[in-house]
């Protein structure tokens, strides 16, 4: 491994990494590569948290971390969920959660609350640490989520390969206000006991979906799973495992259970993709390719106007609401798909959702 080149323009040097191990914040591991060959490894532990109070948590609202301020002044958009570096000495998580949980929330990010408005700005110099302050958050209860690993070459320190392990949990609070807030992260004390102001946190209340949407704008495509992944759907299963997903409703009712999506894989009607990023939680998604037509007529007096479905009636003679374009989904067979294969599947698609014609009383 060549260092030569650690602690030039933006990375750093071996003192960091030297200091990143004596305090716990890294480790170091040897591993053997299926060559033989011995690989230098970083290894981190980051926590990320959806942070809530009691009530909301059985709502699914979520506090989500919209932008930084720095001390001097200094503005940053963040769109992530708390996030706190790990000490070795904390490991394994699952038996230290709680307090693990409780230093993230109170002595870290969110350690001083503080209204919405509050700001630095000309005429409003930075707050200053308060020794006789008590953090009204308690954390109460936390709910370890998942546990991703990512491997990935460290741009700190160049060619060195850095393990991520990526914690996601929940964490419930109480003491957080029904409002939007504002907390205040200070620094450790220096050499003279002072404590400077490090950030100011921007914390807005989201449901799920919309924090997940935030998280994908900032998110990278780690994997992804098509037909040949899984050798049946046992294995797919003990890998959805890994994720939070609820998976004991599946099968259940309409829904759809693992065997019907592991053969929906192996058809290549649809893959699983998995995104992430270092501060953000793991998104698996199922990606489907689905063709809409926007069915018209020559007819002057029909210039404009399109076909719409309303409803659609079943052979058991219940109806359902629909409300979409003419659609149908598409093979990722045909992948890439070009102007010849959209033609070729809209012509199926009016043949059999159009060829039979009949008048508005029909059912």
């Amino acid at each position: 491994l060549d260092t030569t080149d650690w602690g030039k323009d933006n990375t750093k040097g071996v003192s960091k990494f030297w200091k990143e191990i004596k305090l716990n914040e890294a480790a170091l591991e040897l591993w053997r590569a299926a060559d033989g060959n011995l690989l230098p490894v970083r290894t981190t532990h980051v926590l990320r948290a959806k942070v809530t109070s009691p009530d909301r948590y059985e709502r699914g609202i979520f506090l989500f971390n919209t932008w930084q301020q720095y001390g001097d002044g200094r503005t940053r958009t963040r769109n992530g969920l708390l996030s706190e570096k790990l000490t070795t000495d904390e490991m394994p998580l699952e038996e230290n959660l709680l307090e693990v949980c409780r230093r993230a929330v109170t002595e870290e990010e969110m350690q001083r609350v503080v209204e919405s408005t509050m700001k630095i700005s000309l005429g409003r110099a930075a707050p200053e640490y308060d020794p006789s302050y008590t953090c009204p958050l308690e954390v109460v209860n936390a709910h370890f989520v998942d546990h991703i690993i990512e491997l990935e070459k460290s741009k700190s320190y160049p060619g060195l390969l850095t393990m991520y392990h990526l914690y996601t949990v929940d964490i419930i609070c109480t003491g957080l206000p029904l409002t939007d807030l504002n907390t205040l992260e200070f620094e450790h004390p220096d050499k003279d006991g002072k404590r400077k102001l490090k950030y100011i946190h921007a914390w807005v209340w989201l449901e799920w979906p919309q924090i997940q949407r935030y998280l994908f704008e900032g998110s990278e495509l780690k994997e992804t799973k098509r037909k040949g992944s899984f050798a049946n759907a046992a294995a797919l299963t003990t890998w959805l495992s890994q994720f939070d997903l609820k998976m004991e409703k599946w099968g259940k009712g309409t829904l759809k259970s693992v065997e019907a999506l592991f053969k929906e894989i192996e058809n290549e009607d649809s893959q699983l993709e998995l995104w992430g990023r270092h501060d953000g939680v793991p998104m698996l998604m199922r990606v489907t390719h689905v063709l809409q037509l926007r069915v018209t007529s020559p007819e002057p007096s029909l210039k404009g106007k399109f076909l719409f479905s309303t409803w659609a009636e079943l052979l058991n003679g219940k109806r359902r609401v629909t409300h979409t374009l003419p659609a149908m989904k598409l093979t990722l067979k045909d992948m890439p798909y070009d102007e010849e294969k959209f033609r070729a599947s809209a012509s199926a698609l009016v043949t059999e959702q159009l060829g039979h014609v009949v008048d508005i009383h029909y059912r």
